[in-house]
């Protein structure tokens, strides 16, 4: 079997900066040959933090796709820089007249703007976690987090929140762009191995990581973030979901109204990432998020074909 594939650079119109996604063209014909055995097998080929298996439709003037997103390790329901990604070679690239990219999570509508920024409306379903980590591993010498003591409380501290079931992240709020700067690539927190169960009842069956940020303050009527996600032992040069998770967590428990957002990611590896979120609230005896948007832009970087036998 021979599929297509390209890879982007995801949050960036420079090439070599932002963050590499691959994405892989299953023709309509081919969808049930092709396993999940076999989809795992090639993200963990192309060893990128996620691949996209992006099905064509029968009718290629059809409005919606669909696409199954992997990480190296397991399927995962969403994911941020898979989105956008998928979405600008599909609307700008392709130039396919695609208004919906439906995933696990559920159907994505997309927007190509005058600036080659996709906005994407996202799928949600936040919920903020009853517990920290310092709840549930009885030790600050658990193995596995910073050994700069302020940030390693910060991590014990840090809430824990899902934007979809399935993405959840540990937002850990650093004070100075110093301290991001010495958050380490070497530890990896097994979280599916912690002494009690994180997440709560009915929640439990997610990706979770350790997303770190410093608030850079207003401007140009954005709140500015500064963001690294360093886990699994790797950095990632932007992590669309734990923006959304961030973006919404801030809305909900700092801002209690509609915000737009400027998140800067990558910097620190050199391959930095520019991804905006917006919110919309309403409220209901209490603040509720209506509507989540993630946007940037991506690059082609490499076309070709792979061959796997079926």
């Amino acid at each position: 079997m021979d599929l297509q594939f390209v890879t982007l650079d995801v949050f960036s119109s420079t090439r070599l900066q932002g963050n590499p996604l691959a994405v892989v063209s299953v023709p309509a014909a081919l969808k049930s040959k092709l396993s999940q055995a076999t989809k795992q097998k090639i993200a963990q080929e192309f060893n990128l933090s996620e691949t996209v298996f992006l099905h064509e439709a029968a009718d290629q003037t059809a409005l919606e796709r669909h696409a199954d997103i992997f990480t190296v390790e397991r399927e995962i329901t969403f994911g941020g820089h898979p989105t956008v990604g998928t979405a600008f070679f599909l609307v700008k690239h392709l130039q396919a007249p695609v208004e919906t990219l439906v995933i696990k999570a559920g159907p994505i509508g997309l927007f190509l703007q005058d600036d080659n920024q996709i906005r994407a409306k996202i799928p949600h379903n936040v919920h903020l976690h009853a517990k920290t980590l310092a709840d549930v591993v009885g030790s600050a010498d658990y193995p596995g987090f910073s050994p700069v003591p302020q940030i390693r409380d910060a991590e014990l501290r840090a809430p824990v929140f899902s934007v979809v079931k399935g993405m959840t992240f540990v937002l850990v709020k650093l004070p100075s762009l110093d301290l991001l700067g010495q958050v380490s690539v070497l530890g990896r927190l097994d979280f599916d191995g912690l002494p009690r169960p994180l997440l709560d009842e009915e929640w439990r069956d997610s990706f979770v990581c350790r997303y770190y940020y410093v608030d850079m303050g207003e401007e140009g009527g954005q709140r500015c973030l500064r963001t690294r996600m360093v886990e699994l032992g790797f950095e990632d040069p932007a992590t669309g979901s734990a923006a959304s998770a961030l973006g919404s967590y801030l809305t909900l428990m700092e801002e209690k109204k509609g915000t737009k957002f400027k998140l800067t990611q990558g910097v620190e590896m050199g391959r930095r990432s520019d991804i905006s979120v917006e919110t919309a609230t309403k409220t209901n005896n209490g603040v509720e998020l209506v509507d989540l948007w993630l946007g940037g832009t991506a690059v082609v970087i490499m076309k070709g074909s792979l061959t796997v036998d079926v």
